[in-house]
């Protein structure tokens, strides 16, 4: 879907659920961002291994072209979301998000979870969407 046919611009641009071993469990395209999510998946389990050796400690947050891409980590496996670049709330969002849905992430994703996340990342852009239009007409 694409957010800019519909006259809606989305903040949150994709969920991924990724296992530790690179795995991408689920894939919730939700604006323009789209990935080959195999690769992604590898990419961002060599990137937190990588981390995990440089630092001792998990990779939080990355910048790609227009998008920023955060990550927590729930047991075994990582809520990804990708953002808008100018996106000032991604990690409050994502950690809204990875509350909602605790306890649903493990080895097997359920299309009842796969659609709790698109519901609540999708109307999280909204209401960030909503608010600022008004903030706008106030000012």
């Amino acid at each position: 879907m694409d957010g800019r046919l519909l006259g809606v611009q989305y903040l949150i641009q994709s969920v991924y659920v990724v296992n530790e071993g690179g795995e991408t469990l689920a894939a919730i395209p939700i604006g323009e961002f789209q990935i080959d999510e195999v690769l992604f998946g590898g990419f961002l389990s060599a990137i937190q291994m990588y981390s995990q050796r440089v630092s001792g400690k998990d990779l939080k947050e990355l910048s790609l072209e227009n998008y920023r891409i955060i990550l927590s980590k729930s047991d075994r496996v990582f809520l990804v979301t990708i953002h808008d670049q100018n996106d000032k709330d991604a990690a409050k969002m994502n950690s809204k998000l990875l509350e909602l849905v605790e306890g649903t992430l493990g080895d097997v994703i359920t299309d009842e979870t796969v659609e709790l996340i698109r519901e609540a990342a999708t109307e999280a852009s909204s209401a960030f969407e909503r608010a600022t239009d008004w903030a706008s007409k106030m000012l």
